[in-house]
């Protein structure tokens, strides 16, 4: 059974006092959550080329306002559960490693195969994902495997770690997050995800940033009265600076982040890293205000923290932990499969996600209204509709693109040169639109003509603009 963690994974930072010089510690509570599909887990994995890390949410209908039942203790928890390797301990990550022992037919995984790699006489085989992105053919004992094969076996034998707590017939959903997602590594997942044979209603990917934003929109109001600042250190000594932001005077809210690294001198002493890292956050910060600040990744680990801790912790709520992105791709799950009801709507506008409402003002019941086409918030290669209309008259209609960050609302004029002379309200037209590029719309029209009395003569006309 997977040993659950302790119900706060991320700790509040020491916030040192100033009248005492003395360091406090206070409890946090996340923000309640009522309900989620009956008897199913969500799952969030946080996958890189060094690790898999997998957070879930399961609710069995507790009482409204207490939050889920913990499967494996009973309890109720305001969190999702991450997985632990060793049970009673803190130890979230399965090194993303494979390792075929000579002469047998079953891979080890994890540390398993960590260690089985120490000893020798087998196949070590590791970068799994950039691997599978790149279609690379990995040679074991002779033979040649599809790194994106491997990829996913590997991935079906971390599920298999949770078993019997979590079974296949039991997964609503299934988020994976990664530090680096774009159209190729979502592909990547997709693919991988569908040689597991799994059936899973609903899979989806997203960036770390994006699981940051669903972390913080589960929690409490007073972390979000300013921007809230992600510091992510991993490898090579480069810390990863995201900070959320918002604009409240749309509606739905728009969330958008701003990232920047900053890359450390190698070979710091521990006292000149809490320096230079506090140097770094304050550049940060004196750009963009946070009422809150999320500290991750392996670079955190250690005792270094004086300096930075002290000017952080001014104004500041703190927290620290290893599996924010994994419990925040669990949130992502239930946003998009039951949002609770106490969480407003809202749009995360990604870097590669459209930033405008793209519709048509139509006639219905003779009444004039507005029909959104495609949503803002959405990713530039997901971004794709095809609907039927009728031209009330001309030779053109015209899409309305309505940024959600401000600005101007903008006529994009589709022209129909050529299209056959009918009278009012007896052309029917299809239109599909979609995105070639992360600044680029595409739109393509067919004359369908209306029916045996107006037939089609088969025309077609593209346009592309810039949104």
């Amino acid at each position: 059974m997977p040993a659950a963690e302790p119900a706060l994974s991320l700790i509040r930072l020491p916030v040192l006092q100033e009248q005492t010089a003395c360091f406090i510690t206070r409890k946090y509570q996340t923000m309640i959550i009522s309900k989620s599909p009956v008897g199913k887990y969500l799952l969030g994995i946080d996958l890189s080329d060094q690790y898999c890390q997998i957070s879930w949410i399961y609710n069995k209908r507790a009482r409204f306002g207490r939050g889920f039942i913990n499967a494996a203790t009973g309890g109720v928890s305001r969190e999702p559960v991450t997985f632990s390797t060793v049970s009673g301990r803190e130890v979230f990550n399965i090194p993303a490693v494979l390792y075929k022992p000579e002469d047998s037919a079953v891979w080890a995984v994890g540390q398993e195969a960590v260690e089985l790699a120490e000893e020798g006489g087998g196949t070590p085989v590791s970068g799994l994902l950039q691997k599978a992105r790149e279609d690379v053919r990995i040679s074991v004992e002779g033979e040649k495997y599809s790194a994106g094969l491997l990829l996913a076996l590997f991935l079906r034998r971390c599920l298999a770690m949770l078993e019997p707590e979590i079974t296949k017939d039991q997964i609503a959903a299934i988020v994976f997050t990664s530090a680096d997602m774009d159209y190729a590594m979502e592909q990547t997942l997709m693919r991988a995800f569908g040689r597991m044979e799994l059936d899973v209603p609903q899979v989806l990917c997203e960036s770390h940033e994006e699981s940051f934003y669903s972390y913080m929109l589960m929690q409490d109001a007073e972390q979000r009265r300013a921007g809230m600042l992600l510091c992510d250190y991993g490898q090579e000594e480069t810390i990863r600076f995201s900070t959320l932001l918002y604009n409240r005077r749309t509606s739905p809210v728009v969330y958008w982040t701003e990232t920047e690294e900053k890359r450390l001198p190698g070979g710091l002493t521990p006292a000149n890293r809490d320096r230079e890292f506090a140097a770094a956050a304050k550049e940060v910060l004196d750009r963009r205000a946070a009422s809150c600040v999320y500290l991750t990744g392996q670079g955190f680990e250690g005792d270094w923290l004086r300096d930075a801790a002290v000017y952080l912790c001014r104004g500041r709520r703190v927290f620290q932990g290893e599996n924010l992105f994994s419990k925040g791709a669990a949130y992502s799950a239930l946003l998009h499969v039951d949002r609770p009801s106490e969480i407003p709507e809202s749009i995360y506008l990604a870097p590669d996600a459209l930033h405008s409402n793209i519709g048509i003002e139509v006639l219905l019941r003779e009444q004039t209204g507005y029909h959104v086409l495609l949503d803002a918030g959405t990713k530039w290669y997901n971004a794709e509709i095809e609907e039927d209309f009728i031209l009330e008259n001309g030779k053109e209609f015209s899409l309305v693109q309505t940024p959600v960050t401000g600005g101007e609302t903008r006529s994009l004029t589709v022209h129909l040169d050529g299209i056959p002379d009918r009278p009012d309200r007896t052309t029917r037209i299809r239109v599909l639109l979609n995105m070639p590029q992360p600044d680029k719309l595409r739109v393509q029209v067919t004359d369908l003509g209306f029916g045996e009395i107006f037939p089609s003569d088969g025309g077609s006309w593209e346009e592309t603009f810039s949104v």
